[in-house]
């Protein structure tokens, strides 16, 4: 396999069956309201033609031949993936001839059919009404007798590198724009398809011959052309801001934003599941807060991992610094907003967790996805509904957080941190019955007086609820070896895993950010450990977790061994590294279930609760050793 066919499975392992046809071109049609005034079209047009006779459909945007310039958030492991053409709104600024965050909607063009990445089945003679079938099977058939249905996404090796570069412009479209939805429209030869996306998945039409029907595609371009901003896909509760130059300069400082980088208005649900209530002139309250912040960096990581934003933002009404985070959460029977979760958490008196201000749906607003709606409907092909579930955006704004974990000072506040985030865990479990299920960096904050905050609780259910813990939740380089296993079919999230992913969170952070004297090739053998390649496999699971697997099999034998550590940050590693062998050490597992002296805990006793690690985390605190106050600049 070349390098370029190994980005390209990565990037289709990364969005495994989330492609949904083939849908009716005319139904596709209805995700745009229709248009007045369409121009008068050709009867037939040439491939050599078209570019030339889209203009005249596309009369709001710029139509820009974007081949031959790539954009960095297109290129994928050294290779390009940029778009053929792209639309942009006409009066929008953008950088450079190929810049994704700038368009509207995008073309891919093939120049032969072979590469088209979907087979059609075959038409029955009107493919726009339902095949009659029975009520108990929704699924698409054309032959009473069949029991077997076609492959939509082809295996020929140049259509899985046509459907790699749709995933790659996809994923480049939604991590640097604030979207609900985009579509785009794939021409291989003389026939189109259009595409739908959202954060759930993507639905594809039919294939058609724009050629002699371009009507169609047509018809597509001018509905997308006259249509508002939130009905392209746009998510209307971000918009651009100017702040007063009185208040600019103070903003920005305080949250480090450049005077050329632009600010942007977020709207923050005061709380979707209270009852309404009134300000002290008995008059209904406000039901939305807007707060002004940057926008945040974007990740090049698949569309389906694009599911969580945080940032700091600056509160208009009372003048302060907060804590705003966006998610793209489950909404399934069952679920809890992390809304109620922080209520709960707050309610029990649960110890250093953020101070919940506001928070909820974003559904109001239409931010939920509906690729999930499209997964039974008679002329679907692919009927993988598990990995289709239903999202909803999700906002809240947190107090308290002052800065990230990555930022610790010296050994010992890494160290504080740590245990504060270990006892929250602790509490929460213990107290609340609550499992977190998504242990990492980017949830564990630090408060200005150099304490733990565990945040991140968007995953967390029920320690008792069997069906959620079923469901796999995580930060995969964070995530457990165990529960990326392949061979954990139906694997259920137990409080080991959230442990593991502490220790994960440990080496990870200690190995990234503080200085040492380890050489570069064994510094990179050990986060390699946490940048281990993985594919999502067809219920939707994440599939990897090999080098952590090893790695805890026999941490003596690892290289971690070799990690310059301050003393007591090397003394806590091999301790708690001591706690996991039994999970994936074969040898260790026999000898435990044959062992049947009750008076000594075994192994996986040590796992089954908090008081291992807890120990082990406070005695490092409680330790001083001279090196433990030292800033890590004087490292």
């Amino acid at each position: 396999m070349s390098s370029k066919d190994a980005i390209e499975a990565k990037l289709l392992g990364t969005f495994p069956g989330r492609f949904i046809g083939a849908m009716p071109v005319r139904q596709f049609l209805n995700f745009l309201p229709e248009a007045d005034g369409l121009p008068v079209m050709p009867n037939a047009v040439s491939p050599e033609e078209l570019l030339t006779v889209l203009p005249k459909f596309t009369t709001n945007f710029d139509l820009v031949d974007t081949s031959s310039c790539p954009d960095p958030s297109v290129v994928v492991g050294g290779y390009e993936f940029q778009p053929t053409m792209g639309l942009y709104k006409g009066e929008s600024t953008r950088n450079g001839v190929t810049d994704m965050s700038a368009m509207e909607a995008w073309i891919i063009i093939k120049p032969s059919v072979q590469q088209d990445p979907f087979i059609d089945p075959p038409p029955n003679e009107d493919f726009t009404a339902p095949i009659p079938c029975p009520e108990e099977d929704l699924l698409p058939y054309w032959d009473t007798k069949r029991d077997t249905y076609p492959r939509f996404e082809s295996t020929d090796k140049r259509s899985i590198s046509t459907r790699a570069h749709m995933v790659a412009c996809t994923n480049a479209f939604f991590a640097t724009q604030f979207r609900r939805f985009g579509f785009s429209i794939l021409l291989c030869g003389s026939w189109a398809r259009f595409v739908y996306w959202d954060h759930s998945g993507a639905v594809v039409s039919r294939q058609f011959r724009y050629t002699s029907n371009f009507n169609l595609l047509a018809e597509f371009l001018w509905r997308l052309n006259r249509a508002s901003p939130g009905n392209r896909g746009v998510d209307v509760s971000v918009v651009p801001i100017s702040l007063p130059e009185s208040q600019d300069s103070v903003v920005r400082e305080l949250l480090g934003v450049e005077s050329s980088d632009p600010l942007y208005g977020y709207i923050v649900p005061v709380d979707t599941t209270l009852p309404n209530s009134k300000d002290a002139k008995d008059q209904p309250s406000s039901t939305h807060h807007f707060y002004v912040g940057p926008r945040p960096a974007s990740k090049q990581c698949s569309l389906l991992e694009q599911r969580t934003r945080s940032f700091h933002v600056w509160d208009l009404t009372q003048k302060r610094i907060v804590f705003f985070k966006e998610t793209w959460r489950l909404h399934s029977k069952g679920t809890r907003t992390e809304s109620e979760v922080y209520r709960e958490l707050h309610t029990r008196r649960i110890p250093n967790i953020p101070t919940f201000e506001h928070g909820g749906d974003m559904s109001a607003l239409g931010t939920k996805t509906i690729t999930h709606l499209f997964s039974k409907a008679w002329w679907c092909c692919t009927p993988n509904h598990k990995a289709h579930l239903p999202l909803v955006q999700h906002r809240i704004i947190l107090s308290g957080v002052e800065r990230n974990l990555s930022t610790f000072k010296t050994p010992m506040e890494f160290l504080t941190v740590f245990k504060d985030a270990l006892t929250a865990h602790n509490e929460a479990y213990e107290r609340g019955g609550l499992l977190h299920r998504n242990i990492s960096m980017e949830n564990i904050g630090i408060t200005s007086e150099g304490r733990g905050l565990l945040m991140g609780w968007e995953c967390c259910s029920s320690k008792s609820h069997e069906e959620l813990l079923a469901i796999q939740m995580g930060t995969l380089p964070f995530m457990s070896g165990a529960l990326l296993d392949q061979r954990s079919e139906n694997k259920r999230h137990v409080l080991a895993d959230d442990l593991e992913s502490f220790l994960h969170v440990m080496v990870y952070t200690m190995v990234r950010y503080l200085p040492s004297t380890m050489n570069t090739e064994h510094r990179n053998t050990l986060l390699e450990i946490f940048d281990e390649e993985y594919v999502i496999d067809k219920e939707g699971r994440a599939i990897g977790g090999s080098r952590k697997r090893e790695w805890l099999d026999d941490p003596e034998r690892h290289v971690l061994r070799k990690f310059p550590a301050p003393p007591e940050i090397a003394m806590l590693l091999r301790q708690l590294c001591e706690l996991f062998p039994i999970r994936y050490n074969f040898t260790m597992q026999v000898i435990e279930r044959h062992t049947y002296d009750t008076r000594f805990k075994t192994p996986s006793d040590l796992l089954a609760s908090h008081q291992e690690m807890m120990r082990y985390v406070g005695f490092s605190v409680l330790s001083d050793d001279g090196c433990s106050d030292m800033d890590i600049c004087d490292f």
